[in-house]
């Protein structure tokens, strides 16, 4: 197939999916979502929707289209001749190991991607049966219909996985199965050791800030620390020399030309980042109600989001917001399907989905795509 036809007919599929869910949502009155049986939510049709899309992906040719796909594709092939043939332990070690696995077993690269993208949709679908059990078709819905999701499926794709592991950590902490949890958080940071942030986040979350009005506080500060000292928060993140590649981001030296290489403050990637923040104050504030699972997961946003919002800046930004988007559609999600905020939740609920999916859309085709 030709690589420029899988954007279309993903995004194509998604609308249409997550349309006919919203309608039938919208057609059915009441708070059936919020009140619904929290054990036996169907997980077969989302499984074999995201068994479609791992093998659909995972076999993509090879194209400028997919961005570093065609850079793994690359490490992949050439492993005797990379870096990425020796494990270091203090770095990326869990990454570098799967390629050596997969290299040494003679898997094709597209093998590979097929298990990465397996690793990456998967544990995804995993958390959200965890954490919004009565829905996982809806609430796959709206991380498939998320902004960033398949770009971080085929660009991003080492970033994409590891937060998605996050995602999981997290469904298990919450679940407290914390031994599991920390494996695979650990097993993440093996991956992409951006991902301390998020994590870190989740420790402050479960620990020393329980309320999600102190963690908006934090979030609106860290505008205006932005606005006013943004160039030394990012020097001080350049100094760290905690991740290369990081530092080659907000420095700049990866002179790549795409969408997502402007520089400066980004309000529209800010407006976008507020809409969570919104439903966070909304629910935990305006209607005072609590939930200790949907405290976690905004809490973890909002300072994960917090700390991009002081880099801003930086090129590639995209990069550092999926550290907090990836929680995106957990944040909007979570009320509709698990806590009565609205008094017809299941309208609420069918034009939210259809209004979040047919936005991504809109600015994947025309805008950040």
């Amino acid at each position: 197939m030709d690589a420029l036809l899988y954007k279309p007919i993903y995004l194509t599929v998604v609308g249409l999916l997550s349309a006919l869910a919203g309608l039938n949502l919208m057609s059915t009155s009441g708070n059936t979502l919020s009140a619904g049986d929290k054990r036996n939510g169907n997980l077969i049709v989302p499984l074999i929707l995201c068994t479609i899309f791992v093998f659909w992906i995972g076999n993509r040719p090879s194209s400028w289209i997919f961005g570093d796909s065609n850079l793994y594709a690359h490490i992949y092939e050439n492993f005797a001749e990379t870096a990425e043939a020796n494990i270091h332990w203090g770095a990326e070690w869990f990454w570098a190991l799967l390629i050596t696995v997969c290299h040494r077993s003679g898997l094709d690269v597209h093998v590979f991607f097929t298990i990465v993208a397996a690793g990456y949709t998967y544990s995804a679908l995993w958390a959200v049966k965890k954490i919004n059990p009565s829905s996982p078709y809806i609430s796959m819905l709206f991380v498939a219909g998320s902004l960033m999701f398949f770009a971080f499926s085929t660009n991003g794709l080492r970033n994409g996985l590891a937060c998605h592991m996050v995602l999981l950590a997290m469904a298990f902490l919450m679940d407290d199965k914390r031994i599991i949890a920390i494996i695979i958080a650990l097993l993440a940071f093996g991956t992409h050791r951006s991902v301390i942030l998020p994590i870190a986040a989740t420790v402050a979350a479960i620990t020393c800030i329980r309320k999600p009005q102190i963690a908006i506080y934090i979030w609106i500060g860290s505008i205006f620390c932005s606005l006013l000292f943004g160039n030394i928060f990012t020097n001080f993140v350049m100094s760290l020399g905690f991740d290369e590649r990081m530092s080659q981001y907000a420095s700049g030296e990866l002179g790549h030309d795409d969408k997502f290489s402007a520089t400066g403050f980004r309000w529209d990637f800010l407006l976008y980042s507020a809409a969570p923040v919104f439903l966070i104050w909304y629910v935990t504030i305006k209607k005072n109600l609590r939930d200790g699972w949907f405290n976690v997961i905004s809490i973890t946003y909002l300072l994960a989001n917090a700390f991009w919002v002081l880099i801003i800046r930086t090129e590639y930004t995209n990069r550092f917001a999926y550290l907090s988007w990836f929680l995106y559609p957990i944040v909007v999600s979570y009320p509709l399907l698990n806590m009565k905020v609205w008094e017809n939740q299941n309208l609420v609920a069918g034009q939210v989905l259809i209004a979040y999916v047919s936005f991504s859309i809109i600015m994947i085709t025309f805008f950040w795509g």
